[in-house]
């Protein structure tokens, strides 16, 4: 298909600008995540983040955007059968979302049969880097920021014996085994670890173990779910231990799950609607009104996704008709593109370089910890 080049910046964030015209063609996003069950917050609040990013460019006239939404509830078998259908369907020109890891891993095999390009933006398991030709994220991954948590603990906060706590999946293994690995070589002792599954609910037998072990923190490497409930139950057996968990922790379910026992915990994101910069301004003015409600990190980055691919429609479109194909190559030549997490430039491997925000629980929200590398 052709595409009208898209002009001008979308809420204070700009795009590449082109005089020439072609003719206006709908692009349509298959757009996947868990968007049900106790894990739902993720997808849905990088949907949000796309709407907002969709609305802007088809605010710009033209081209028109649309997405075609599919809930995979977190299950691999279901997210094969949603790349089958978004495969077979010619009129779906890129794939986005994805809140787990092992569901992409699942589903690549099948995009690459027929060429279908994927930016997700809440899958971090170094598994994924160069997995593909046609996969990309816009989210860092686990080994880069598992090494960041694992560097703060030791240099910026100075914590010297801790306990490391991990979901058993490609994720919390992943978060663990980078933050461990970072932590010891700055100085710090991991004093035990345990490791638990998804949807675990009781957690004082493994947690006796972490109290005799008397750490001074306690690193979670999981989602909100376990975190809430670990922290309620370390505190409700007396554990005073420093709380540390990760980008999987941050969002308000986890206060609202953990009430005044996660009062304190650090957790780490790409973005904080806080901290107020011109790329962000339009942005979180725009969410607030549409939503009532301040921008997650996984909303951030469904939004620089969304704006991501107009660069890159635009992009393909410089050289004729805007194929599958040729949007995957215009992925791969963007650079810096501006956005609320920082610029998207993807490297060879289909990841992104960025920055960390290291965010603390106060008075039931999340701000700037007051410590920062």
């Amino acid at each position: 298909m052709t595409i009208t080049r898209i002009a001008a910046a979308m809420l204070g964030i700009g795009l590449l600008a082109s005089p020439g015209m072609a003719r206006a063609e709908e692009i349509t996003i298959g757009f996947t995540a868990a968007l049900s069950g106790d894990f739902a917050a993720f997808g849905l609040n990088m949907r949000k983040g796309l709407d907002l990013a969709v609305e802007a460019l088809n605010k710009k006239g033209g081209n028109t955007y649309k997405i075609d939404a599919v809930d995979d509830r977190g299950e691999a078998r279901e997210g094969v059968l949603i790349a089958q259908r978004f495969c077979s369907d010619k009129n779906v020109d890129v794939v986005m979302g994805y809140s787990f890891s092992s569901i992409a891993l699942a589903a690549i095999p099948v995009f690459n049969e027929c060429k279908l390009p994927v930016l997700a933006s809440a899958v971090t398991s170094p598994a994924l880097s160069n997995v593909s030709p046609y996969f990309r994220r816009n989210v860092l991954t686990d080994a880069v920021q598992g090494a960041m948590m694992g560097d703060y603990a030791a240099k910026t906060l100075g914590l010297k014996q801790i306990y490391v706590l991990n979901q058993q999946d490609d994720y919390g293994i992943g978060v663990a085994k980078a933050f461990s690995e970072a932590a010891e070589k700055d100085g710090a002792t991991i004093v035990g670890t345990e490791s638990y599954l998804l949807g675990s609910k009781d957690f004082r037998t493994l947690l006796t173990k972490v109290r005799a072990a008397k750490p001074d923190a306690i690193f979670i490497g999981g989602f909100y779910t376990e975190a809430a409930k670990i922290a309620e139950q370390a505190r409700a057996l007396g554990i005073k231990a420093q709380l540390l968990s990760t980008d999987g922790a941050l969002n308000v379910e986890l206060m609202k799950l953990g009430r005044g026992a996660v009062e304190g915990m650090i957790v780490y994101g790409m973005f904080d609607p806080a901290v107020a910069t011109p790329a962000t301004e339009g942005f979180l003015t725009a969410y607030k009104a549409t939503f009532k409600e301040d921008p997650s990190a996984w909303a951030a980055l469904g939004y620089d996704a969304g704006m991501a691919l107009g660069a890159a429609v635009e992009l393909a479109a410089k050289d004729g008709p805007v194929t599958r194909e040729s949007l995957n190559t215009a992925f791969g030549k963007l650079k810096d593109v501006p956005g609320v997490t920082g610029p998207t430039t993807f490297d060879a491997s289909g990841d992104r370089a960025g920055a960390l925000y290291f965010l603390e629980v106060k008075d039931g929200t999340f701000g700037l910890a007051p410590k920062q590398p």
